[in-house]
């Protein structure tokens, strides 16, 4: 997927009054490749953006709150209180070995 550009302000359109007009302005979208921002009462309202923005926007949004949670971490503690469960180290049950094999 190749990265649009960000750069520059976006289109502004006052709200399309008619289904036509909702089309055209996904086709200008589309086209351009270039989100455009709908007004209503002089006062904007949405954006209308290309798709491939709408996955930058949701890789942003997941990073952020990564970010977010990441730092409610008490670092100094973490090592000491976040510890896995026993039962991923008894020997029945180790994720962390190869499967032992029976012999034929």
């Amino acid at each position: 997927m190749s990265v649009p550009s960000l750069s520059g302000e976006p289109g502004r359109i006052d709200e399309p009054q008619q289904v036509d007009d909702y089309a055209a302005v996904l086709s200008q979208v589309a086209r351009a490749r270039r989100p455009v921002i709908v007004r209503r009462n002089g006062q904007d309202l949405a954006a209308v953006v290309p798709l491939e923005y709408l996955e930058l926007i949701r890789e942003g949004l997941a990073q952020q709150e990564t970010e977010n949670a990441a730092a409610r971490i008490d670092w100094e503690r973490a090592p000491k209180a976040l510890r896995p469960p026993q039962s991923w180290f008894a020997d029945d049950d180790n994720p962390f070995e190869p499967e032992e094999r029976q012999a034929p």
